[in-house]
């Protein structure tokens, strides 16, 4: 199962859309994107779990 994500869903005015064969793998490029894009210092779990739920699985 693979899974997608994409700023616009998460409500961000950014073009971005990630995809992913695990949860985890997912919450890895979120994250280095969270933090190279929009200048997130710190993602935390909150953010992780997120990023989870408004994932969608294909």
């Amino acid at each position: 199962m693979a899974y997608e994500f994409s700023c616009v869903d998460a409500g961000a005015a950014c073009r971005a859309h990630l995809k992913a064969d695990t949860q985890e793998e997912l919450v890895e490029k979120v994250a280095d994107h969270l933090k190279k894009k929009h200048k997130v210092q710190h993602v935390t779990n909150t953010l992780a779990n997120y990023a989870i739920k408004v994932a969608k699985e294909r």
